[in-house]
């Protein structure tokens, strides 16, 4: 588990070290770490979101999505995602312009990888509606899996249409 002290130490290392795989519990820790995973990418951010997490998003954390995507637009980072999209969603996805947004029905795990160096996978409590926990990794190991999925995926998901629907 992540303690503060282990938290803090990680934190000043730019999360290079120690090596650690990790499920952080601690709320404080938590959002903390999730959000600096958002905020901190120099150059590449992937993300996969599912439906029940893209609902969450849409829910609770817009406008720090949205936050993340014009920082990520002023630093130059490239921001691809993922998503298992819903109808609750569709306005939501087609207002984020900098973000390269694909589509793919049936996503069966949510993750994120920031500059190739730290992956963190949300983890839902199954009488939870939110994620109340997260894979935290700077392995390699870890991270290369992912990022091979995540390459994988992007192949299989189309483009998100921007258009809006003709029939309305």
């Amino acid at each position: 588990m992540l303690n503060p002290y282990s938290f803090r130490k990680l934190k000043e290392s730019k999360y290079n070290i120690p090596l650690i795989t990790t499920i952080v519990s601690n709320p404080d820790i938590l959002l903390a770490i999730y959000l600096d995973s958002l905020i901190l990418p120099i150059s590449e951010l992937s993300i996969v979101w599912d439906k029940k997490m893209l609902d969450q998003i849409v829910k609770g954390y817009r406008e720090i999505i949205y936050h993340v995507e014009k920082l990520s637009k002023q630093k130059g980072v490239k921001l691809r995602v993922i998503v298992e999209p819903s109808e609750n969603s569709v306005y939501f996805l087609t207002s984020l312009r900098y973000c390269d947004i694909r589509c793919l029905n049936d996503i069966q795990e949510n993750f994120q990888i920031s500059d190739n160096r730290i992956c963190i996978k949300p983890l839902f409590n199954p009488r939870d509606k939110e994620p109340d926990r997260i894979l935290w990794s700077n392995s390699k190991y870890m991270i290369n899996r992912r990022q091979s999925l995540f390459f994988n995926l992007w192949e299989r998901a189309k483009p998100l249409s921007r258009e809006k629907d003709k029939s309305s």
